[in-house]
């Protein structure tokens, strides 16, 4: 079973998620991000950080294996934009609380 990493040694693909002020703590949306990823059955490593950027609270998403960061950011309806320096590729999404409400949605309907 693949686990999350830190991915200091790769160069990762990135799915960013740009929170607005919505009530819920970043820390929550991270972890449901986190079980959403669990359920695709990553290839390889990934990492979930919620952190405070220049724009506000964020979630970092980020995979060794793009087609893993293909699947999250088809299932947030994440954009490609301009990428970090040392990410192979960088895709954002903005999550307003209706955006969280899709995740969790999306998380029940896989959890089954």
């Amino acid at each position: 079973m693949t686990q999350q990493s830190t991915l200091e040694t790769v160069s990762p693909y990135l799915v960013l998620g740009q929170a607005d002020e919505c009530g819920r703590t970043i820390g929550e949306t991270a972890r449901n991000l986190h079980d959403l990823i669990v359920t695709f059955l990553p290839k390889g490593h990934y990492s979930v950080r919620a952190l405070e950027d220049e724009c506000g609270p964020a979630v970092h998403c980020a995979f060794e294996n793009k087609a893993d960061a293909d699947r999250l950011a088809a299932s947030v309806g994440a954009i490609g934009i301009a990428r970090y320096d040392g990410y192979r590729s960088e895709r954002a999404f903005y999550l307003s609380e209706a955006a969280t409400r899709e995740i969790r949605r999306t998380l029940a309907r896989r959890r089954g």
